[in-house]
This record gives C-alpha cells, sequence and structure tokens, in this order.
C-alpha cells in the first residue's frame, strides 16, 4: 500500500459530523489542513469547509453532477491519479448511510490508497442534542438505524419493518422526513402502538435546529404543522419520553439568535466559541485586518534599545494584538522576555493581561477602568509620570490620548508602532448577505465599525440601524454613536466574557419585557 500511496495521492473519505464544527474529529480537521482537493456534500457545514488548506480546490458535490454516484466516484479516482491528496467530506458518518462503502469500493477495485475516518452520526448527535439519550437501562437495551429514504432502483423493500417493532428498543430513522406518514403507517401495521413517543429533530446540532415531539399516532401531522423539512432525523421509543428533563442545547439563554462577529480572523474564535457555548448561532465577518507597520524603523529602535540595555521605566500594552506582535518582532531577533530587564509592565485589562501571561509575563499594573483614561488614572499611582521613559508598542493609527498625557505630564514616550488595521476586501453583496443573517452584531473596536460600515456601502449605516448592536466597552460604542447609531448593548467589563454576560443580560431584560 506504501508504494501505491506514493504513486498516487491517499483519498480519506471522513464523516464531517452532523453539523457543529465542534463535532468534528482532529484527524479530520489535521486532514483538512493538508489536502489539496475537498470534494464535500451539500451538508456539510461550511465552517468545517473552511478548515481546508489555503489553496486547497474545494468542490461541491453537485458540481460533479445532481445524483451522480459514478460520477463522483470517477472524480475520486482522477485526482488521486493526479498524486493529490482528497478528502472526500461527508455529513455525520461516512459509512452510515452516506454511501462512503460504495466509494471506498471504487477506489479499492481502482487499485487506489484510501482511508475511513468516522465522523459523528447524526443518528447519535440528534438525538442527544434534543436530549434524547437513546438507550436508558429501564427504558431501551438497543437501538436500531433505519433509512426511510431506500434506492428506488429496488424492487421491493429490504427492510423488515415487523421485526423492526419486535425489538422494542429504540428506533432512528435517517432521511424519512418527506415520507413520515407511510413509515408511521408502515410501523403501526407491524404492530406498534400509535401512543409510543416519537420526535423529529431537523437540522441537528445547529443553530437551526428544530424538535417536534408527539406520537407515532400524530407526529407526520405535527411535523407538517410546524414545517419540518429535509434534514431531519426522527427517532421512536420510551427514551422520547426524557426530553422534557434532558433538554439542553435549545434551552441555552441565546437560543435562537444569531451574532454576527466582526474581528479580525485570527482574534474571532474566542468570542465564537463563547456564543456558541450559550447557544447562540454565530456568523462570521471579519471588519478588520491585521499587517506589518508601513515603516518597521520605529520597531526595530524600540526592539535594539531594549536589547542594548537602554532602560524603559513602563512598556505599556493596550491590546492583546499589541503584545502578540511585539512578542512575534523579539521572536524573530531571537530575544525573549529578558530584554525588558527591570521596566515594569503595564496593560489595559484583563485580557491583555492574559495574553502576555503566555509570554510569561505577570503585569505590574491593570487599571480597573479598563480604558485609556483608566490606564492613566492608574499611573500616577502607581509612580510619578515626570522624567520617566514609557515604550508603547501599539497600532500604527490609534487614539494619541495616552502618549500626549504622559507628555504633557512629563513623561518621555517611544511610540513603537508593531501592526497596522486593514479593511478586508470583501463585496458590498457579500457583506450585506453576512449581515441579513445576523439579529445582532458585536463590535471590539472603533476600527471594526467604521470597517464595517464602509464594507457596507453607502447605506452602511442605516443597514445596521435595522439590528442589535452589542460593543465590548464605551470606547467603541461611542465609535457606532458617532454614526447616529443606537447601541443597545455595551459591555461593563472590557472583554469578550463581558461582552457575551451583556448580551444575555439583554436577552433576559427584552424576554422579561416580552
Amino acid at each position: 500500500m506504501s508504494d501505491v500511496i506514493r504513486r498516487h495521492g491517499l483519498v480519506s473519505l471522513v464523516g464531517a459530523g452532523p453539523g457543529d464544527p465542534g463535532l468534528l474529529t482532529r484527524k479530520a480537521e489535521n486532514l483538512l489542513g493538508r489536502a489539496d482537493v475537498v470534494i464535500h456534500d451539500a451538508l456539510v457545514s461550511p465552517a468545517v469547509i473552511a478548515m481546508a488548506r489555503q489553496g486547497a480546490e474545494i468542490i461541491h458535490r453537485r458540481e460533479l453532477g445532481e445524483g451522480a454516484q459514478e460520477a463522483l466516484n470517477q472524480a475520486l479516482i482522477r485526482h488521486s491519479r493526479l498524486g493529490h491528496r482528497v478528502v472526500r467530506l461527508k455529513g455525520g458518518d461516512p459509512c452510515v448511510f452516506g454511501r462512503g462503502g460504495e466509494e471506498a469500493w471504487a477506489l479499492s477495485q481502482a487499485g487506489l490508497p484510501f482511508e475511513i475516518v468516522p465522523g459523528v452520526s447524526a443518528g447519535i448527535a440528534a438525538a442527544a442534542y434534543a436530549g434524547i439519550p437513546l438507550t436508558h437501562r429501564m427504558l431501551a437495551s438497543d437501538v436500531t438505524f433505519v433509512t426511510g429514504h431506500e434506492d428506488p432502483a429496488k424492487s421491493e423493500s429490504a427492510i423488515n419493518w415487523k421485526q423492526l417493532v419486535h425489538t422494542g428498543g429504540t428506533l432512528v430513522i435517517f432521511m424519512g422526513v418527506r415520507h413520515l406518514n407511510e413509515i408511521m403507517d408502515r410501523l403501526v401495521e407491524n404492530g406498534i402502538s400509535s401512543e409510543t413517543p416519537a420526535a423529529v429533530i431537523e437540522w441537528a446540532t445547529t443553530p437551526m435546529q428544530r424538535t417536534v415531539v408527539g406520537t407515532v399516532g400524530c407526529i407526520s401531522e405535527r411535523v407538517v404543522q410546524q414545517g419540518l423539512d429535509h434534514p431531519a432525523l426522527t427517532i421512536v421509543g420510551r427514551v422520547v419520553e426524557l426530553r422534557d428533563d434532558l433538554a439542553w442545547f435549545d434551552r441555552r439563554p441565546l437560543w435562537k439568535r444569531r451574532i454576527l462577529v466582526t474581528r479580525a480572523e485570527e482574534q474571532a474564535p474566542e468570542l465564537v466559541e463563547a456564543l456558541r457555548e450559550v447557544g447562540a448561532g454565530v456568523i462570521t465577518l471579519p471588519s478588520i485586518a491585521f499587517a506589518p507597520p508601513s515603516n518597521s524603523e520605529l520597531l526595530d529602535n524600540g526592539v535594539d534599545e531594549l536589547s542594548e540595555g537602554e532602560r524603559f521605566d513602563w512598556v505599556l500594552f493596550t491590546s492583546t494584538n499589541a503584545v502578540q506582535k511585539f512578542f512575534q518582532a523579539l521572536e524573530t531577533r531571537n530575544m525573549d522576555l529578558r530584554v525588558f530587564g527591570q521596566s515594569r509592565i503595564a496593560c489595559i485589562g484583563p485580557s491583555t493581561a492574559n495574553s502576555l501571561k503566555q509570554y510569561g509575563i505577570h503585569a505590574d499594573l491593570i487599571p480597573e477602568d479598563h480604558r485609556a483614561e483608566g490606564l492613566l488614572k492608574a499611573l500616577p499611582e502607581a509612580n510619578a509620570i515626570r522624567g520617566k521613559r514609557f515604550l508603547f508598542p501599539r497600532a500604527e493609527v490609534a487614539r494619541d490620548i495616552i502618549p500626549d498625557r504622559l507628555r504633557a505630564g512629563g513623561g518621555i514616550v517611544d511610540l513603537v508602532p508593531v501592526y497596522r488595521t486593514l479593511r478586508p476586501k470583501v463585496t458590498v453583496d457579500s457583506a450585506k448577505h453576512h449581515l441579513q443573517l445576523a439579529d445582532t452584531v458585536t463590535f471590539t473596536s472603533p476600527s471594526a465599525v467604521n470597517n464595517l460600515v464602509a464594507m457596507l456601502g453607502e447605506d452602511g449605516a442605516e443597514i445596521l440601524a435595522t439590528k442589535t448592536l452589542a460593543a465590548i466597552g464605551p470606547i467603541t460604542s461611542k465609535a457606532l454613536q458617532s454614526l447616529g447609531l443606537k447601541v443597545q448593548i455595551t459591555a461593563r467589563v472590557s472583554t469578550v466574557k463581558g461582552l457575551v454576560d451583556a448580551i444575555v443580560e439583554n436577552r433576559s431584560t427584552t424576554k422579561g419585557r416580552s
């Protein structure tokens, strides 16, 4: 097999899980990061597809011909023979009603290398996210997975419905929502009680998840009334009764809220995950990007002075990005935290302090008020400003309140631009599409505010006015207000946690009024 792999590209038949990108396996993520070609099904989460290596060819299964399994098999064979690393992304598990066996067989017959990477099956995940345990010592000791949509080319059904009914355990029906009435009738005809509990779960594990509960006798009618459709999964059995007590996913505080995150791509994950943990559906649209300073001379000079033993009384950090970029500059010069010598370190708040801790530094000063004004107020209390020298790594364009006031107080300030902010290249139509998907928009800096408005075109502020706006702190809030926008949510503590807490509190308040 190793000789075959060297001659041809390995095809990985990968389970992408049921929708929640957090359920993707580590091996699947690793393979995506090395793939030359990714061929995915329609139901694979865009967040999972986005994990593919930059530059990888992304192919939607539909591009190969609707319903044409043979065309897909041939595409896998062709890319493997070209020496490409191929990831075939399939929703759920590739070999649970996913035709993974057919694709593996085609590759095997062609003498090409392949592997099968299991994924979290929708049959297991949908039940868990609906608060329905598939087994329970008192209620069900066995589980059966069955398809509700057999190959239409079959002359007759291969499903033994009578045997399924007589097991008495939990029945999980895939892809059967459009034939639900027929399937429920078949179960009753074969001896199941029409009073047996049943549930249908649509778009399981995603922010669009909906669950309808009933009995075998009424579930199809309820599904029609609620408008549930594909993709959906049906569970039949007494374990459904436990949902009333065990439901969790659709009972979290931000359930059904769809929130746009505008942070830079590399900074967004912390906020995205924090919002998802409390039930929000998250859309990402970075309205800010980072690049090296347009002129690195000041950064070079600042680092050189530190390394040569020049004394700075204080080094000031007012953002996590400044911390990261400054330490990256040190690392490229084979330097580390020892260059700070006797300098004291001040930072603007807990997020910046945590970023410093990652590099082994504990800040000497963290103001209670996590703004530039708070840092300025705290500095005189820590030590006199006059005659002191400050090294201030920051963005190339930023508010000058700190250096201006320090200099006015007799301090010596060396400004060191360590990065500059850019507006990502996004079309107006794309920006508006992302915004339309959200009911709430989060901002973590004035730059993110101004950039998003510009990305939305001439009517950017007008469009934003239709959304709930959430700012990480008063400075960002003022940037929104300066555009004539109403800010419904301003975090009291200017951290990611503070922002999420403020959104949750706002949801609780508005719920209470309704």
